[in-house]
């Protein structure tokens, strides 16, 4: 998957009728000033509010608490990180509570007790759709697709962002193999926001996982269109152009995706692979070579300089380099391995 898409977002805290009693009437008072103020949606003035509340009271859980959440909405993620965890390390219990540490170990690729904490929530009552797009995405990194997809079905009931809870939807369904589903899920998310150029990109590796490669090519085609400068569509599209035979126009693309990221050892393997398509092996050994002067652990770069070098009659060194990507883990090397001494 890639791109996580997060907002928190503010909802009006009631005013404290509970803390009167047990704190300082000044701090209430800014507490509840700070509440007018994000109902005015003015999160620096509330903010402001909060901090004079936390000099008057330190160990205030529910400064903190609002505070971090404030700082989330104005992307001051580390700020909001240490408030919360201030908040938590004073003792706050609530569902809510959870979601955030949850959350926060999901950040920090803590996923076991991102999902420890994040089902918490859900227990303790707290079920916004948020959660669980989030416990979506960790089970996601977890490789639990089935639940990732669970989850995300339970976002988009609860009418979180559709536009992201339906592409990490279908970035799930790509996994278990539901092709036809990613497709209807990638198309959906487009429906909500057309601008966005990772959707088609992605809805484009779903059409040529089916083999649909013209309507693939399509698709990546409208995300260089918004992006320009898209180094995985011209890559997609260029894989897509070899399976079409349109070996020039792909030669085009793998060019400018080498151009766009030279230190990308698998953009000159993939223009590895278009030579060998049309039988240059020479230039194909090439650009395995560079792939491989760019990361001597690609597995596949070897196999197929071994393929190369193979039709050009040179089996030991064929031999060599199949060695080389089983032992660097490539699971078909062994089969050619079979008739090597």
């Amino acid at each position: 998957m890639r791109n996580i898409f997060f907002i928190i977002l503010i909802t009006c805290m009631s005013a404290l009728n509970l803390y009167g009693q047990k704190q300082d009437n000044s701090v209430n008072e800014l507490y509840n000033q700070a509440v007018d103020q994000i109902k005015a949606r003015d999160y620096s003035q509330a903010i402001d509010y909060l901090d004079a509340a936390l000099e008057k009271k330190p160990a205030f859980q529910k400064g903190y608490f609002e505070r971090g959440k404030l700082y989330f909405q104005l992307d001051s993620t580390r700020r909001a990180i240490r408030d919360i965890k201030r908040a938590i390390d004073l003792g706050l219990e609530s569902g809510e509570a959870y979601f955030y540490r949850g959350y926060l170990d999901y950040a920090n690729q803590q996923y076991d007790s991102a999902l420890q904490k994040l089902t918490r929530a859900i227990q303790s009552g707290y079920k916004s759709s948020r959660v669980y797009y989030i416990r979506g995405l960790v089970q996601y990194a977890l490789a639990d697709y089935e639940g990732a997809i669970m989850n995300f079905t339970m976002a988009i009931d609860g009418k979180y962002d559709f536009t992201y809870a339906y592409h990490e939807r279908g970035s799930a369904k790509m996994q278990t193999g539901d092709i036809q589903g990613a497709v209807n899920d990638f198309k959906k998310a487009l429906t909500y926001n057309n601008k966005l150029p990772f959707l088609y990109n992605n809805l484009g590796r779903a059409l040529a996982e089916n083999a649909r490669y013209q309507k693939a090519i399509e698709q990546y085609s409208q995300a260089l269109k918004l992006d320009p400068n898209y180094y995985q569509a011209y890559v997609n599209r260029g894989i897509a152009r070899i399976s079409r035979e349109k070996y020039e126009k792909a030669e085009k693309d793998l060019k400018k995706a080498v151009n766009i990221a030279p230190d990308q050892a698998r953009s000159y393997n993939n223009l590895g692979l278009l030579y060998m398509n049309t039988r240059a092996f020479d230039k194909a050994i090439e650009q395995f070579n560079r792939a491989i002067e760019k990361n001597q652990e690609l597995p596949e770069a070897y196999l197929n300089r071994g393929l190369a070098r193979e039709n050009q009659g040179n089996r030991d060194k064929a031999c060599l380099d199949w060695k080389m990507a089983k032992e660097l883990g490539h699971k078909k090397a062994a089969d050619y391995l079979d008739d090597c001494d």
